[in-house]
């Protein structure tokens, strides 16, 4: 079929070799994020006779011809004023074929383009592996490069929007179940790669594993214009902090909606020790404290020293021993270092009465030596104040993490988080305190870099993760962002890939957000939308991205120039236990019971 012209080349406004404007033919029509082209002939030039110019549809105008004053619209509604109505579109060039950098000449007819005049448009023929992600505005599939994504050229995928509305956790989702399902990624390296997914709001993530029963009947029909299958994640493992009050009982997960498939998570003293994770309960700003943050260090070393092999008093696979005394919580740490602190306890008061003032001095003396001396968690160059501010904060996260740090388990290696084991390991930790999550997030990832750097780039590790902001905030410094800053700038040398999710791009270190090949925004606040996190939306886009629809994405990946306009399809894995139909399983038994009784 002929590809029929939709316009010409506008001549009244100066095309560039940056954009140009379209006057539409009336019978005809453009929209926004349209892909267009023209050929302009060129003459003299060695090598080439035309120049293709392809486009994207960037603003459209609408406006009567002829009209001289703005009271005239009435006129010309009631039919007493002649005009032309006009109809044009400004297009901004994302590729020049070849690259002879003219300008389109006016009245050049432009078309819309579409099958192998898209694809050149947006490099998709160029792609050596492309990733389905999403539909465009022409019903089209858009796709990302798959090398700017697994470290070949570029790594990382950073995510942005207003919490709620702007669906970035269903965003990632749907791009890890494109990776993981498209014939158009390397089969090998597809075997080759696993996914952790952090849930950190409600259990939405739980189901993965579950068809989604209520998915509508043309969102099939889009997974299959991708190429993907329809369905849930086949490969998922599920792991959960454990319910709270159960010290001492076997670890239960800590789930409502989802009980059987979930493992409950835990750490040993003697693992928490020797994986040197005390770093890990404090927050970011506590770090900057130089005095605070030797005293951390410090506790550590001798943390990991009674794990050790070195230790004469080392017994157990689960908890410490420190001068006979058993170390199996937070706690029991907590309880130690008031010991220090504080001393021993005095004499009996009748005994202390009986001595004169020099023997209670040389008795004082000769206890406060003692004490430097047996002291194994401070060091007497720190200040009462330090060690006071490390309790109170060490206090708190031994309250948020008082089920998973502990030694009462009779088979720790059964209540670890193995994310070898199937190709997706979900991590529920929305039920934790903010201290506790960021526990669990800092401690996989340090354990999975010290991994990949003995294992190397395969398999691929890709990370999802919400919330970004808390993990690696803007301002301060501290152990957890610097793993979260490792990850964004050597993790793609490491094949780990860092799926980002934030509400605002912002709030989050520079070189985390600079380090994403691909940028993703759904809708945005109108001020966040100013930041310079958000350059590559320019002109309308940075308007339209406060008032876009849930399941919109803009996206701005290196092939493209311009940001590019898509939907995503609705989950075909369920996200609550009522669309994985087990809720209408539950009601259909509870009426049969029902109806046998009566």
């Amino acid at each position: 079929m002929e590809n029929k012209p939709v316009g010409c080349v506008l001549g009244t406004h100066p095309s560039t070799s940056l954009e140009f404007d379209v006057l539409v033919d009336p019978e005809n029509y453009l929209e926004m994020d349209d892909i267009v082209y023209v050929e302009s002939s060129i003459k003299n030039y060695p090598d080439a006779d035309k120049v293709t110019f392809y486009g994207t549809v960037t603003d459209i105008q609408r406006y009567n011809e002829g009209q001289a004053f703005d009271g005239d619209s009435r006129l010309v509604k009631n039919g007493k004023l002649p005009v032309d109505y006009t109809f044009t579109a400004k297009v901004l060039i994302t590729k020049i074929d070849p690259e002879i950098f003219i300008s389109p000449r006016p009245t050049d007819n432009v078309y819309r383009a579409t099958g192998e005049r898209l694809a050149k448009a947006l490099s998709f023929n160029q792609m050596k592996q492309k990733l389905p992600a999403g539909i465009m505005r022409s019903k089209e599939p858009f796709y990302l490069n798959f090398d700017y994504i697994n470290g070949q050229k570029g790594a990382h995928i950073s995510i942005s929007g207003v919490s709620g509305v702007a669906t970035k956790t269903s965003y990632a989702t749907f791009l890890l179940y494109s990776i993981f399902n498209s014939k158009t990624i390397d089969f090998n390296e597809t075997n080759n790669a696993k996914a952790i997914i952090f849930n950190v709001k409600g259990e939405d993530l739980l189901f993965l594993d579950k068809p989604n029963t209520k998915i509508p009947k043309d969102q099939i029909e889009v997974y299959a214009k991708l190429g993907l299958p329809c369905g849930p994640f086949k490969s998922v493992a599920f792991y959960s902090s454990p319910r709270l009050g159960m010290l001492g009982a076997p670890p239960t997960p800590s789930t409502d909606q989802r009980k059987e498939g979930v493992t409950p998570y835990c750490w040993t003293m003697k693992r928490f020790a020797k994986e040197r994770l005390f770093p890990y309960l404090f927050a970011e700003g506590d770090q900057e404290t130089t005095t605070l943050y030797g005293c951390i260090s410090g506790i550590t070393d001798k943390l990991e020293y009674l794990a050790s092999d070195n230790n004469p008093e080392n017994q157990g696979e689960a908890f410490l021993v420190y001068n006979a005394t058993p170390i199996s919580t937070l706690k029991d740490i907590i309880t130690l270092m008031e010991k220090d602190i504080h001393g021993e306890e005095d004499e009996d008061e009748e005994e202390e009465e009986a001595l004169d003032f020099s023997e209670k001095a040389e008795k004082a003396t000769k206890k406060a030596k003692k004490k430097k001396k047996k002291s194994l968690w401070f060091s007497r160059f720190e200040l009462l104040g330090t060690k006071q501010a490390l309790l109170r904060r060490l206090r708190t996260a031994a309250d948020a993490l008082e089920t998973i740090i502990r030694s009462d388990i009779s088979d720790p290696k059964k209540y670890c988080i193995d994310t070898d084991q199937e190709a997706i390991t979900v991590i529920d930790i929305n039920r934790l305190k903010q201290i506790g999550q960021k526990f669990i997030v800092a401690s996989v990832l340090k354990n999975l870099m010290l991994q990949k750097e003995k294992t190397g780039q395969m398999p691929y590790k890709f990370i999802v993760l919400d919330e970004l902001n808390k993990y690696a905030p803007r301002e301060g410094s501290g152990p957890i962002k610097d793993i979260m800053l490792d990850i964004a700038e050597r993790g793609r040398s490491l094949g780990i890939i860092l799926i980002g999710a934030q509400q605002s791009a912002s709030q989050v270190e520079k070189r985390i957000i600079s380090n994403s090949s691909i940028k993703v925004n759904g809708r945005l606040d109108f001020a966040e939308a100013q930041s310079p996190e958000y350059n590559y939306l320019f002109g309308s886009f940075k308007i339209r991205s406060g008032i876009i629809k849930p399941g919109t994405m803009i996206i701005n990946q290196p092939d493209i120039p311009a940001p590019t306009s898509i939907t995503f399809p609705f989950p075909a894995w369920a996200t609550r236990k009522g669309e994985a139909g087990e809720e209408a399983a539950t009601t259909k038994k509870n009426l049969a019971t029902f109806d046998n009784k009566f």
